[in-house]
């Protein structure tokens, strides 16, 4: 190769080690060193996030000394590591939470707990079978309303209502002896049925 080449000047030498690291990591932070600070190591309370850039040697000379509660009370320490329990956010007894402590313990309405109903969907005066039952009605008793030909929110006395009215309009006596009917007023019957034995009416 001609040293005097106009491709001489585009050949690249790879660095050695030693330059490599230099240019990879930055100097160690240990005073009077001129390592690379290949190794991070943390600054301190207060100071998340932040690192020290240290040689092997002083990192783990640095390490030794650590101390992420140096200058702490022992009752701040107590407080701290307890709260480190529950990653340091609040928590409640069973039963209480922060809508619990605003609202004197009563789970505050969706519509006075900022939203509004302007289509009226919910209306006024509607109860939730959760409200007139104290529980959540079952998919057996809603199929059981369906069949009556009523909805989740019908009361005790429609459905004892609904159910003598269509066994009145669906028995065979009414319809001249014909058992036209016969499968629906059985489906009837068990339908109220159903709900008398789980205690809905």
């Amino acid at each position: 190769m001609k040293l005097d080449s106009k491709y001489f000047d585009k050949v690249r030498v790879k660095p050695g080690e030693e330059r490599a690291t230099r240019d990879r990591y930055p100097p160690c932070d240990w005073a009077g060193c001129t390592k690379p600070g290949r190794h991070k190591a943390p600054r301190g309370r207060n100071e998340e996030g932040k690192f020290y850039n240290y040689c092997l040697e002083h990192v783990q000379q640095y390490n030794k000394t650590y101390n992420y509660f140096d200058g702490m009370k022992d009752d701040a320490i107590a407080d701290f590591q307890k709260a480190a329990q529950t990653g340091h956010r609040p928590t409640w007894k069973l039963g209480e939470n922060s809508w619990s402590m605003r609202n004197g313990g009563k789970r505050p309405d969706a519509r006075l707990n900022g939203f509004k109903d302007s289509h009226g969907l919910f209306g006024k005066d509607k109860k939730s079978p959760r409200e007139k039952s104290g529980r959540a009605l079952r998919n057996t008793e809603v199929k059981a309303l369906h069949t009556l030909g009523l909805d989740e929110n019908a009361t005790a006395e429609q459905v004892k209502s609904q159910y003598k009215t269509l066994v009145k309009r669906l028995h065979p006596d009414a319809n001249n002896g014909s058992r036209a009917n016969e499968d629906t007023l059985k489906a009837v019957i068990h339908a109220y049925d159903h709900l008398r034995s789980t205690g809905f009416c």
